[in-house]
C-alpha cells in the first residue's frame, strides 16, 4: 500500500512501522491485531492461520476472545448450523470478493432465531462479523482476518469491509516474513546444537571483535560465563546489550582477527590456558567465514575461530582409523597431527623437514582423499572421527 492514509484507519503509518520492529517477539501478534480492531471499530479480532499437515488445524491469534473460544469454534465446526451451511453454500462468492460481511451469507435478524445464535455467539458476546482471506492456497491453508462486534453494536458497514479488505495485504506480508523468521530460528537452533555436539570450539567474531557466537565448547574452554546466544538478532532485547569483546576473552586471539579478515586465509596460534578448566594448551585457527550467519549484518564480514586441544585424546588411534578409512598415505597421515595442533604448512614443512611443496601437494591430496576443502574444515572431520574413537 502507497498510501495508507487513503484507508481512512487512523495511525496505520505507525502501525505498520510498529509490526516490523516487533518481528518476532512473544505477544506480537496479539498486540498487532488488538491496534488494528480499534482501529477498525471492534473490540475482538481472530486470524486463523492453520497451516496444512500440522498439529494444530485450528491455529489462530486472537484478542479480545475468550480463552477457550478455539475450543468452541473446534466444536461448532463439527455439526450443521445456520451460520457454517450458508458459508459453505456461498464460499465460492466470498472468496471472489475476499471475504464477507456476516449479513451477506445469512441476515442478522435471521441468525438471532436460531440455535447457533443461541449456543454459539450469544455466549461469545457477539452477534456479527466481517471476515478478509490472509490467503488461500494448498501450501498455506486458509488463512482468515475475522471481526467480531459486541452485543448492541450496530452491524459492520460496507466502508468497514473495505477497510479491513485493503489492510489485508499488510498482514499477510506481516504473516510471511513472521514464517520466515520462525524458520530462520528453527534452522539456528538446530545448528546450535550440532556445533555444540562437535568435539571443538567454534566462535564467530565481527572486525570490531564483537562476539557473535559461541557454542559450548567454546564457551566452557575460554571460560566464557555468559552464554552468548543473547547477541544473536533473533533474541529479544539484543540491541540494549553490549557484545562481548574479543579481547576480554583472550588476548592472543585479537591479532588472529585482522590477519584472517586481512589476508583472507587462515590463520593460527597457540593460547596458554587462562582458567583452571581449560585444556592444557588449545590451538586457535581463524579463517573468514564465508556467506551470512547467525546474527551477520548484510555486509558484516565475519571471522570463524575453530579452537581444539593441542593434544587430541587418542591420536594415534584417529590418525590409524583416518589412514583406513580414507587410503591416506604414511606421509599423508603424518600430517594430521600436525593439523590438529592448528600449524601452517610451513611449520608442517619444518616439522617434517621436508619442503614447501611437499607440504603442499600432501595437503591437497588429503582434501581431495576426504572431500574437505581447506584445514579448518579437514581438522572438523579429523576430530569428529576421534570422537568416534573416543
Amino acid at each position: 500500500m502507497t498510501a495508507p492514509q487513503h484507508l481512512g484507519i487512523p495511525g496505520f503509518d505507525a502501525l505498520m512501522a510498529e509490526s516490523l520492529e516487533a518481528l518476532g517477539e512473544p505477544g506480537m501478534v496479539e498486540r498487532l491485531l488488538r491496534r488494528l480492531g480499534e482501529a477498525l471499530g471492534s473490540n475482538k479480532v481472530v486470524l486463523f492461520c492453520p497451516l496444512p499437515g500440522s498439529d494444530d488445524p485450528l491455529a489462530a491469534y486472537q484478542w479480545g476472545m475468550p480463552d477457550d473460544f478455539l475450543a468452541r469454534y473446534a466444536q461448532l465446526i463439527q455439526g450443521c448450523d445456520a451460520w457454517s451451511a450458508a458459508l459453505e453454500r456461498q464460499q465460492d462468492a466470498a472468496l471472489s470478493r475476499g471475504g464477507s460481511l456476516s449479513q451477506q451469507l445469512v441476515g442478522t435478524a435471521a441468525l438471532r432465531k436460531g440455535a447457533f445464535y443461541a449456543d454459539y455467539l450469544l455466549p461469545l458476546g457477539i452477534d456479527a462479523m466481517v471476515n478478509s482471506i490472509v490467503e488461500a492456497s494448498p501450501e498455506v491453508g486458509m488463512h482468515v482476518l475475522a471481526m467480531y462486534n459486541d452485543l448492541g453494536q450496530s452491524e459492520f458497514t460496507r466502508e468497514q469491509f473495505a477497510r479491513l479488505r485493503a489492510a489485508t495485504p499488510w498482514v499477510r506480508g506481516l504473516m510471511r516474513a513472521q514464517r520466515r523468521l520462525q524458520q530462520a530460528q528453527r534452522h539456528t537452533t538446530a545448528l546450535e546444537r550440532t556445533l555444540d555436539q562437535l568435539p571443538l570450539g567454534v566462535m564467530h567474531v565481527n572486525r570490531r571483535g564483537d562476539v557473535r557466537y559461541l557454542n559450548e565448547n567454546a564457551r566452557a574452554w575460554l571460560g566464557i560465563e555468559d552464554a552468548c546466544r543473547i547477541l544473536l538478532r533473533g533474541a529479544q532485547g539484543w540491541q540494549a546489550r553490549q557484545p562481548q569483546q574479543l579481547g576480554q576473552i583472550h588476548p592472543a586471539l585479537v591479532p588472529l582477527l585482522g590477519a584472517s579478515l586481512t589476508t583472507q586465509i587462515p590463520v593460527s596460534a597457540r593460547l596458554q590456558p587462562q582458567h583452571a578448566g581449560a585444556p592444557a594448551t588449545l590451538v586457535a585457527l581463524a579463517a573468514p567465514l564465508r556467506g551470512a550467519g547467525a546474527g551477520q549484518a548484510a555486509g558484516e564480514p565475519l571471522a570463524q575461530f575453530v579452537l581444539v586441544p593441542e593434544t587430541p585424546p587418542h591420536a594415534g588411534a584417529t590418525v590409524s582409523v583416518c589412514s583406513a578409512l580414507y587410503g591416506l598415505t604414511p606421509a599423508e597421515a603424518a600430517l594430521l597431527p600436525l593439523l590438529l595442533q592448528g600449524m601452517t604448512p610451513r611449520e608442517m614443512a619444518d616439522n617434517r623437514q621436508v619442503k614447501m611443496p611437499t607440504v603442499r601437494s600432501q595437503l591437497a591430496s588429503l582434501y581431495a582423499k576426504t572431500g574437505t576443502r581447506g584445514q579448518a574444515e579437514l581438522a572438523q572431520r579429523v576430530l569428529r572421527v576421534a570422537a568416534l574413537v573416543a
